[in-house]
């Protein structure tokens, strides 16, 4: 079958892989397209030690059945989907046995495995195997290029239930890609109206203005974190890292109010050194928030369906073949696009 393989730093080859064979608990999918996500880009790049050269990356698929499990399903009579049924994947296994697991928080689990990561062959290819109860029907009258975005929207969706406090209050996205303009879509829908972004991209900070960003900041122009107080006099309620990086996370610090939160879901870099001063004595909360629960994608795929959320506008589909070119464009100069898509 066609694959697309990280073969080397910045470099995605068009080359071949055997079909994979399904595991009991598992089903074929032939692959309909698989989104570019941002950890993808970041093991393009080079910064994602888990993503080596030699796999095929790719984990926000979508397909249809082509071989369904030997096993039974664990929790009703039969799986709710068929031979042919077109399918959404989430694209990760936790182990079910770990106290994360035990406890409903699948996204911390001690042993999970993700498409497209470690030794795990992912969905940029004509097949790809996952397991059976990671598969989820789509009507016929969702097209893929919406579908797609399921699996990013779960991480906002996640990201929300960690906010703590009784009302949406004043908020800030450092990141106007595809998770910043995710989240500026779930915060409008949740209620906040008072949203700050921030970007170096222009065309993204007009995307956001579109999907109702209630004030756009680049850092090119202006101090962001000034800009925040300006806007929010002692800073925002919240104030979220959608990229990852030290200056960044640095800057989401100095945007919040006293007592005010930081959500941290970029992990652009992996280490950073924080103004832990700020952060003491303005008693100022960190928060983490990492992947998504099973709960999370049900809401997500819900949100995705009714048409609450819909980035398609900014989503183009390429052909596999148009892999390199796709992720160079991406990691350089992406311009509007928020997201592309590889078709088979």
């Amino acid at each position: 079958m066609k694959a697309l393989i990280y073969s080397d730093l910045k470099t995605m080859t068009l080359g071949t892989r055997p079909i994979p064979e399904p595991e009991p608990d598992q089903v074929l999918l032939k692959v309909r397209g698989t989104g570019i996500c941002g950890s993808d880009m970041a093991g393009f790049l080079g910064l994602s030690p888990r993503r080596q050269p030699g796999l095929v990356l790719g984990h926000e698929a979508i397909g249809d059945v082509v071989k369904m499990p030997t096993a039974a399903p664990d929790y009703s009579a039969e799986w709710p989907f068929q031979i042919g049924s077109r399918v959404v994947v989430n694209p990760v296994t936790p182990c079910g046995r770990c106290l994360a697991c035990r406890t409903g928080k699948v996204n911390i689990c001690e042993s999970w495995n993700l498409l497209g990561l470690d030794n795990v062959d992912g969905a940029f290819a004509e097949y790809v195997c996952i397991r059976a109860a990671n598969v989820f029907p789509l009507p016929d009258s969702l097209p893929d290029n919406r579908a797609v975005m399921v699996e990013p929207l779960a991480n906002g969706v996640h990201l929300f239930t960690l906010i703590t406090g009784s009302a949406p209050g004043s908020l800030v996205i450092y990141g106007a890609g595809t998770q910043g303009c995710l989240m500026l879509s779930l915060a409008r829908l949740l209620g906040y109206r008072d949203i700050a972004i921030v970007d170096l991209n222009a065309d993204r900070l007009e995307v956001a203005k579109r999907l109702g960003a209630t004030h756009l900041i680049n850092p090119r122009t202006a101090d962001a974190p000034a800009e925040v107080r300006k806007l929010f006099p002692g800073g925002a309620d919240v104030a979220v890292d959608a990229h990852g990086n030290q200056a960044v996370r640095n800057a989401c610090v100095a945007s919040v109010r006293k007592g005010g939160q930081v959500m941290l879901l970029g992990l652009h870099e992996g280490n950073s050194q924080v103004d832990f001063a700020t952060v003491v004595r303005n008693e100022i909360r960190l928060q983490g928030s990492y992947a998504f629960t099973e709960a999370d994608f049900a809401r997500s795929k819900a949100l995705i369906e009714s048409g609450d959320i819909d980035l398609s506008p900014w989503t183009e589909t390429l052909p596999l073949e148009a892999g390199h070119e796709a992720f160079t464009r991406l990691t350089t100069d992406p311009g509007a696009v928020m997201k592309i898509m590889l078709t088979v």
